[in-house]
């Protein structure tokens, strides 16, 4: 006969739940080969995007 668990495995631990973590890094867009070669603005797709990040990395940099 079947029996269902009544309390889970693990326990939730009271220390882990007073910790502070740090903030997780935002993630890039992903890269795909085409972008290196689709033409866009003065540039390629891959540039626009790359100069987009670095500009939105300095500005985070400097708040």
């Amino acid at each position: 006969m079947e029996q269902t668990l009544r309390a889970p495995f693990l326990q939730p631990s009271e220390a882990a739940a007073t910790q502070s973590r740090p903030k997780p890094e935002k993630l890039r867009a992903p890269l795909f080969i085409q972008d290196a070669v689709t033409p866009f603005g003065d540039g390629t797709l891959l540039l626009a995007l790359w100069r987009f990040q670095e500009a939105v990395d300095q500005s985070d940099a400097d708040s």
